[in-house]
């Protein structure tokens, strides 16, 4: 199976100790993927040219968006689900005060991991716990 991650994202091996350590911990080094990123990534390895790669990226993202704003739920199978929920008006408190104030109903997106992709990300926390 092909993969559109760069090694450096898809391989804990490789990344130096440092970087490594930092993204065991969530910490400010780790690295970011952005879609300019994912665009090239389709051109280098699926053979896109640029334009089409960071087309079919957008395209990919606002049809995501798109299903959001409808209230859809979004399944991507082997890696998760995206959803909308109603959160009601509930209270809350200003921390410097201590007074009541209400915090208005809203919208949210949740996302939840695939049992896949948690095993994943599991596994890579493992091999960084026990590197052979």
């Amino acid at each position: 199976m092909h993969s559109l991650v760069s090694d450096s994202y898809a391989s804990p091996d490789a990344l130096d100790a440092d970087s490594e350590s930092d993204l065991s911990q969530g910490g400010l080094d780790a690295r970011t993927l952005t879609k300019a990123e994912l665009a090239d990534l389709l051109f280098e390895r699926v053979g896109l040219n640029k334009r089409e790669a960071k087309d079919m990226v957008e395209t990919f993202f606002e049809e995501i968006r798109d299903a959001l704003e409808r209230g859809d739920m979004v399944k991507l199978s082997g890696f998760g689900n995206f959803q909308v929920r109603n959160k009601p008006q509930r209270p809350g408190r200003n921390p410097k005060t201590g007074e009541e104030i209400p915090i208005a109903a809203r919208r949210v997106v949740t996302f939840h991991a695939s049992q896949k992709l948690k095993s994943m990300v599991e596994q890579v926390a493992l091999r960084e716990q026990n590197p052979s």
